[in-house]
């Protein structure tokens, strides 16, 4: 921009379309470790001390993990989606630009 001259990378939309394809990947890490904590809890047991003691432990771990997997899932949907809006106002912005540029 130094120039004067406003340039978006024509690959910009596709930049931000891999957010989404990241988001679908974390998102089914969400449900395989969804799966998991299903089988911690049963292999568990419930009833003796260790059983308690170990839920104690992994029942919160599996749920920060899961909490955490579902927060970035969305908040890399969210950079995808704006971050193609964005592109999409950049792309005009440098058509106009080079339009007035032009005369």
């Amino acid at each position: 921009m130094a120039d004067g001259t406003l340039s978006v990378p024509g690959d910009l939309p596709r930049r931000f379309t891999q957010f989404g394809d990241i988001a679908r990947i974390v998102n089914e890490l969400g449900t395989l470790n969804e799966r998991i904590n299903v089988a911690n809890r049963t292999a568990g047991g419930r009833d003796d001390v260790y059983a308690k003691e170990y839920h104690k432990f992994v029942d919160s771990t599996g749920k920060g993990l899961t909490y955490g997997l579902e927060g970035l899932s969305e908040l890399l949907d969210m950079v995808g989606i704006n971050g193609n809006t964005a592109s999409i106002i950049l792309n005009d912005a440098e058509e106009d630009a080079n339009h007035l540029a032009a005369g």
